[in-house]
């Protein structure tokens, strides 16, 4: 139940592990986090350096800033749940595979507007900065401003295999793409919805499941993914990288019936994949932009609900765009 340094968030951590040590098996309380108000910072509660550091069956349940993985070559954390509010994982500096499984963040400690209003304004569950090769499976979050999110620090960016991971009720993205190595960060068997339930506070207009930023050069790649909930689009595209989606499943957006598109290429310079993918609503589909943006694009083999409706172009438009979509009554 740790106590010091209440409001001060660069304090010293609250527990430091270092090469080979393992937490396991206990609960982190904070027990002057009241529940009722706008919450209040403290410092990380754990700070992994060192190889082969490992949390495992922890449960984190109202830290302010949960785990921090710096320079912690093959850290294992497995099995570890909460409602951290500001940061659930840190990821940076990690340069041989980091493992990261089973980790749920929900909001059991406290769903009051007043705290869930700042979680949903400033929180961040993932946060992914230089890590090679980072293996994360079966992760969940609940209520934050951001699910997952890839940023570059002084070392770089994340490449790695994201497996069966989910973000509910996300009010900016479910997964936002600052930046990304140039191997790619590989997304399957994810879930993703963005939105806020009026419970928390005012709907956020532009809500989305995939904002890829302006800043992005590397490969992002979503494979076998649905993606819904009352968003106006599901993804944003921005930067010079690779964005695809394959086998995938679009069911809701354009919540407010503005004609807003599922997918929309907003300045972007890099290319867009389009696959084989389910477009269930009666909307429209893809926005490539003008034809001085996108670089390339490939949209093949997708079933569409209703009329095909693909605005804009890439710029090489002969090689790069094969519209052949099967459309349903």
């Amino acid at each position: 139940m740790p106590t010091g340094d209440k409001g001060n968030e660069n304090g010293p951590p609250f527990i430091s592990m270092t090469e080979d040590s393992t937490l396991h098996g206990v609960t982190i309380y904070y027990p002057n986090q009241p529940g009722n108000q706008v919450p209040t910072p403290f410092p990380w509660t754990l700070s992994l350096s060192g190889n082969n550091v490992a949390v495992t069956d922890v449960e984190c349940l109202n830290c302010f800033n949960a785990i921090r993985a710096v320079g912690a070559h093959r850290h294992y954390i497995a099995r570890v749940q909460g409602q951290p509010i500001n940061m659930g994982v840190l990821v940076d500096q990690t340069y041989d595979v980091g493992r990261i499984e089973d980790v749920h963040w929900n909001p059991w400690y406290s769903n009051t507007k007043e705290y869930m209003s700042w979680q949903l304004l400033y929180g961040r569950a993932f946060v992914f900065a230089r890590t090679d090769w980072e293996y994360v499976f079966n992760t969940f979050a609940f209520g934050y401003a951001i699910g997952y999110h890839f940023v570059a620090s002084p070392q770089g960016s994340c490449n790695g295999n994201f497996l069966g991971i989910g973000a509910d009720m996300m009010a900016n993205a479910s997964v936002q793409v600052d930046s990304s190595d140039a191997f790619g960060i590989l997304i399957t068997n994810g879930e993703f919805t963005a939105f806020v339930d009026s419970h928390f506070g005012t709907q956020h207009t532009d809500s989305v499941q995939v904002f890829v930023n302006f800043s992005n050069k590397g490969s992002v790649r979503f494979v076998n993914s649905a993606f819904w909930g009352p968003s106006n689009s599901i993804a944003k595209l921005g930067g010079s990288g690779t964005t695809g989606f394959a086998d995938c499943t679009f069911t809701q957006w354009d919540d407010s019936k503005q004609g807003h598109y599922a997918i929309e290429v907003n300045g972007a310079t890099g290319n867009l994949l389009v696959n084989n993918c389910d477009f269930q609503y009666e909307g429209n589909q893809i926005n490539l932009g003008n034809s001085t943006t996108l670089a390339r694009a490939v949209i093949t083999g997708n079933v569409i609900k209703g009329a095909t409706r693909i605005s804009g172009k890439a710029h090489n438009t002969q090689k790069g765009l094969n519209a052949d979509s099967t459309s349903t009554p």
